[in-house]
């Protein structure tokens, strides 16, 4: 009896070592593979396949028609400061995005998905180099790679890989300004200069999607000047956030009409209409593996301390981390509404970089965790690079919009009449790929237009609106939650 459990002792002590040996040899093939100078090449290249065949070949999907249509509607109509969908004026935020796309679009006079999506993927690559830097100051080459792939292979972060939406652009400006604040915090003083500067990019993330984002950076440097006593720097943050405030208050004043502080509160969360119970323990979890793989390392860092952090690791760049990272997440946990994880994208960039700081920590002690977190970077990215070949290869993923809105040019072209729809978000994305005015109306106003006529209608109003037009409407084109209609 006693030899047999000795046996198995160490069948499994060997089965422990043989396992740790594995790890470590794929440590040493990673290292140096990071240790050479083609490094930010291979980062390059990753990027390129991951993201730019889906770039090309996509259908709009999610909320891009609305970020596409608004700045089709600055080029067609001339409404730059106050967002226009077609002929309908949509004010909910500043849409610097919007914007952006346009002016990339004036020399071709319409957008194409790719000029669309182009600022999203090259903040996608601007993200990367950013932890990439961030890390080669204070960590191993290894580190530094694992950092950049660790936010490339975020499930969060792959989900927005190709959205022309504005949380992947405003997530890294932000964490461009907290490295910006941060490189002038190690010298011991701020400049107003550079606290300017500060504000400057500040005004530029409001403008991206409103401010309550900008309170990742404010609340964490809040945070920050709270742990470390260093109240010194509360003034200059306030002169930063007036300057941020200045051009969206400029922006607020200038579109505002009454009535429009309801869809305000609607949008930032705070309408007593929109409060839920919060959840923050399904939060938590949502958010821990939406930012895998960094959380796989950065948890047991934070709940180990500090002993093994190198000593290239700046005093307080940890803490100034992780008050930036999770002090308006934390937030977000508790708010009572309901919660997208894109909302914490401004938190994944910093963790990754804790993640390349916990990779140098954790080495010694736990080769298998970081090993194991390596694994789970490259099988995420395999998956992206799967999933994007297969889009440039195959049928491209989300397709169904830029088919529906090819149908919808020919069918309009067959018999020319002109063109309306139900709703603000009706058919969003596969309008968008028409080339011709569209006009939003109210269900009540369809006897009123003269006919024949074309009207997109939500799927779930078509039988009625079938039922009252006593035969003169047909429906020609049946889309994923909307259908095209001939009025006769």
């Amino acid at each position: 009896m006693t030899n047999e459990i000795i046996g198995v002792y160490f069948h499994k002590r060997w089965r422990v070592s043989a396992l740790q040996r594995f790890a470590e040899r794929g440590i040493q093939l990673w290292d140096a593979i990071a240790r050479r100078d083609f490094s930010p090449l291979l980062i390059i290249g990753v990027w390129l396949l991951v993201s730019v065949p889906p770039a090309l070949c996509h259908g709009y999907h999610y909320v891009e028609g609305l970020t596409v249509t608004i700045a089709q509607s600055a080029l067609d109509d001339g409404n730059w400061l106050t967002p226009h969908l077609y002929n309908l004026r949509w004010i909910e935020r500043p849409t610097l995005l919007s914007w952006i796309i346009a002016a990339m679009s004036m020399p071709f006079g319409h957008v194409s998905p790719f000029v669309a999506r182009l600022p999203i993927i090259l903040s996608l690559l601007a993200g990367a180099f950013l932890i990439r830097n961030a890390l080669r100051r204070v960590a191993s080459a290894g580190a530094a790679m694992f950092g950049a792939l660790a936010f490339l292979s975020s499930p969060v972060v792959i989900r927005y890989y190709v959205t022309a939406v504005a949380d992947l652009p405003l997530a890294v400006i932000l964490f461009a300004t907290f490295l910006t604040w941060w490189n002038s915090y190690t010298t011991g003083r701020i400049s107003v200069g550079r606290w300017f500067g500060i504000g400057c990019l500040l005004a530029i993330a409001a403008l991206l999607k409103g401010p309550q984002p900008v309170a990742y950076f404010a609340l964490g440097i809040v945070a920050f000047a709270a742990l470390t006593s260093t109240w010194w720097q509360l003034p200059g943050l306030f002169l930063a956030s007036l300057l941020a405030a200045v051009p969206i208050g400029l922006w607020y004043a200038n579109v505002f009409v009454p009535g429009d502080q309801g869809e305000w509160l609607r949008y930032t969360r705070l309408s007593p209409n929109g409060f839920t119970e919060p959840h923050p323990f399904a939060n938590a979890i949502d958010f821990f593996f939406e930012s895998i793989p960094a959380t796989l390392l950065v948890v047991p860092l934070l709940l180990t301390g500090a002993k093994s952090i190198g000593k290239r690791v700046p005093r307080h760049f940890i803490m100034a981390l992780g008050c930036y990272a999770l002090t308006c997440t934390f937030v977000i946990l508790f708010w009572p509404a309901e919660i997208n994880p894109r909302y914490i994208l401004p938190m994944v960039l910093p963790l990754c970089v804790l993640a390349g700081i916990a990779y140098d920590a954790l080495l010694e002690r736990w080769p298998t965790l970081v090993a194991g977190a390596i694994s789970i970077t490259l099988g995420l990215l395999g998956y992206a690079a799967i999933h994007s070949a297969s889009d440039g290869l195959l049928t491209p993923a989300y397709n169904h919009s830029k088919v529906d809105g090819a149908q919808i040019s020919e069918l309009v072209a067959r018999a020319q009449a002109p063109v309306y729809r139900i709703g603000w978000d009706t058919a969003l994305n596969e309008l968008a790929y028409f080339a011709h005015r569209t006009t939003t109306i109210d269900q009540n106003a369809i006897p009123t237009i003269a006919k024949p006529a074309w009207i997109v209608v939500p799927a779930d109003a078509v039988s009625a609106i079938v039922a009252r037009g006593n035969g003169h409407i047909k429906s020609r084109l049946v889309m994923d939650r909307a259908v095209l209609l001939r009025l006769e």
